[in-house]
């Protein structure tokens, strides 16, 4: 299943920002990746 967060192809993806970062504080890259690039600010400005 493709992770809207990552972009990767995983078996169980993140559903919400707060499951992300709960996966970044437990050192999964991708996760930390997407994290980041969801604080970004250019990521095109926040909702």
């Amino acid at each position: 299943m493709k992770c809207q967060f990552c972009h990767q192809d995983v078996e169980n993806p993140c559903h919400n920002a707060q499951e992300i970062e709960r996966r970044a504080t437990s050192s999964i890259e991708r996760c930390e990746k997407a994290l980041k690039s969801l604080q970004a600010p250019e990521s095109g400005g926040r909702h």
